[in-house]
């Protein structure tokens, strides 16, 4: 038989946890004579009772696993520790708000059985998204396209279906500013789209407040593409271009070939605020990239297992 193992990243959903167990058991249920299935929760460090509460499902059911994070490492590391501990010959990735309908779990599996080795979703519609936050995702992912060398398809969520081919291939990047839904893209293997909408959130608030989300695009930007870096490269030789002719024509204003009456002292103080400008942007760019480099070769676990459940 073929085993499914759910994957369910969870940072303050002590809300949710019951529910989303619940749903997901009872839409397993008809495929049981089909498909064993594992559901891993894995707590990213919640502050509240959400631990306590994985624990309390997994008294109640034998498919229930649990992973505890020591601290917050981010919904994109908890995945990963979530599929390092995967034993399914597929996986499949949802959030535990509720958002990502259970129904269409069967829909996934469908797909995977006319051999899609990646099944996931693209959502036209976030019910319950503000509209700043469905601008700043178009925005997102306008900006990611137009400087990252491969593209990442609009709408697309968390929820996924990998074949274990897949998983073994994910699992063998070692970076710490990871993108999940652009690392399964960038893996290249058949993917087939289900298109759905999201669900509101059940209950609860959204951990990824805007802060958390502008740090992820950056981390994103600077880490999937240099043209950030090259823009600079770019300003610095234009600014540095139009400096020339603007000398070259105070230059000629002097020897009174022109008459433009350019003063001596106006001239260096916007020439010396465009540099200034450019240098310190250059700086912050650079930073930005030394420390992802930092990040990635100080060599520290990508997490750390306080405990775990039925594992």
């Amino acid at each position: 038989m073929t085993h499914v193992s759910f994957v369910i990243p969870a940072y303050r959903e002590a809300w949710n946890i019951a529910f989303i167990s619940h749903a997901i058991r009872d839409v397993m249920k008809p495929l049981e004579k089909q498909y064993t299935y594992e559901i891993i929760f894995i707590n990213d460090g919640s502050p509240d009772t959400t631990w306590q509460e994985i624990e309390k499902q997994s008294r109640e059911s034998d498919h229930i696993r649990g992973i505890n994070l020591s601290r917050n490492f981010g919904k994109e590391i908890a995945l990963t520790a979530g599929l390092e501990c995967a034993r399914g010959d597929l996986a499949i990735t949802l959030d535990a708000d509720g958002q990502h309908p259970p129904e269409k779990i069967p829909d996934f599996l469908k797909e995977w059985e006319k051999w899609s080795k990646i099944v996931y979703n693209r959502r036209p519609i976030t019910h319950g998204a503000s509209r700043i936050k469905r601008i700043s995702s178009r925005l997102f992912y306008a900006l990611f396209n137009t400087i990252s060398d491969f593209k990442l398809e609009p709408g697309t969520t968390d929820y996924r279906l990998i074949d274990r081919q897949v998983i073994d291939a994910f699992l063998q990047f070692h970076e710490k500013n990871r993108f999940y839904r652009w690392l399964i893209d960038w893996l290249g293997f058949d993917k087939t789209c289900l298109i759905f909408d999201a669900d509101p959130r059940r209950s609860g608030k959204a951990s990824y407040h805007y802060g958390k989300l502008l740090k992820l695009a950056i981390n994103n930007l600077t880490s999937f593409s240099l043209f950030p870096l090259k823009l600079v490269g770019y300003t610095g030789l234009l600014v540095t271009f139009s400096s020339l002719i603007i000398l070259f024509i105070q230059f000629l204003d002097k020897i009174h070939v022109l008459d433009f009456w350019f003063s001596n002292i106006g001239i260096i103080v916007v020439l010396n605020t465009i540099m200034i400008g450019i240098v310190l942007m250059s700086l912050g760019l650079i930073g930005l990239y030394i420390a992802n480099i930092h990040e990635e070769v100080i060599g520290r676990p990508l997490y750390i297992i306080k405990e775990k459940i039925n594992m």
